[in-house]
């Protein structure tokens, strides 16, 4: 066999065993730290129990979503993660064989009996909303893109909770699609309307949109306009002044998500389980927070 180079064939010893040794995953965005973080999470639960990971992504568009997993469940995959692109509906279960077993992360779909991992979205966000209103912050504007989804629309109430506690009436700016968040939009609705003193971003998107937008504004972030961002990534405390965050625990979230998988793999049977992992909250200079001691 090592004269020959004899390499065995996956594919085949998959189709007689009944079995391809593959998992599938698919996520939004690729270029997202916390995407990009679960992944490696997955890949290596994925390695340690002798499986690979067919990896996928549906760039934020429904029908694409259905178009890689169509595509992944002709590889023959053993099973399959998802964050789903949209959590109103259950858009995918149509297509998954019943013999595939599926675990969602980060959004929670609605009528759903699947396995999933979310985060602490509510509690996290009023808890740094109520930070923020405790450096006497009051027109606090929450930015956030696809309302539709679950994360958002939990951080949109958890936010509204940290302000109705303080007796500040809450400024929500969304958009339907990130691209949507310029300069423009700042200027005229987070500045203009709602004369924003302090911003807290939903997600990293927004957050790093939002950066970008004030840049072109000639405004700092935590210099001239106190920020907040739900979700840390890589440098943003070498920013200056540094980026407060609120902290996912996207390496958790991948690993927990490929348990619960494993776990069904190996034929364990009952109800469906829903994981939910707390976040931390990141204090660093932007918020208003003098942190140097």
């Amino acid at each position: 066999m090592e004269r020959l180079g004899y390499r065995p064939n996956e594919l085949a010893r998959g189709l007689k065993a009944k079995r391809s040794a593959a998992i599938g995953m698919i996520v939004p965005n690729l270029s997202d730290p916390f995407f990009a973080n679960a992944v490696h999470a997955v890949h290596e639960v994925a390695r340690n129990n002798g499986y690979v990971v067919i990896l996928a992504t549906s760039g934020g568009e429904v029908g694409l979503e259905r178009s890689e997993i169509e595509g992944l469940v002709a590889r023959q995959i053993d099973g399959l993660i998802v964050a789903p692109v949209d959590s109103r509906t259950d858009s995918f279960s149509d297509i998954i064989p019943a013999g595939v077993h599926a675990v969602t992360f980060d959004q929670l779909l609605r009528h759903a009996d699947r396995d999933s991992v979310t985060v602490t979205n509510r509690s996290s966000t009023r808890e740094a909303t109520e930070h923020m209103t405790g450096h006497g912050l009051r027109r606090i504007v929450a930015i956030g893109a696809r309302p539709h989804l679950y994360t958002c629309r939990e951080r949109v109430v958890g936010y509204r909770a940290g302000m109705k506690k303080s007796f500040l009436e809450p400024r929500v700016c969304l958009v339907e699609h990130e691209s949507l968040l310029t300069a423009e939009w700042l200027a005229k609705e987070v500045f203009g309307e709602q004369k924003a003193d302090a911003i807290f971003s939903l997600n990293w998107v927004c957050t790093m949109l939002t950066l970008r937008g004030l840049r072109q504004l000639g405004k700092t972030a935590g210099r001239d306009i106190p920020m907040f961002s739900f979700d840390d990534f890589e440098l943003a405390d070498m920013l200056t002044p540094g980026l407060s965050v609120v902290q996912q625990p996207a390496e958790m979230l991948g690993r927990e998500a490929a348990k619960l998988l494993f776990e069904r793999l190996r034929g364990r049977g009952g109800d469906s389980r829903a994981v939910v992992l707390p976040t931390s909250l990141i204090v660093r200079q932007s918020c208003g927070c003098d942190v140097r001691g």
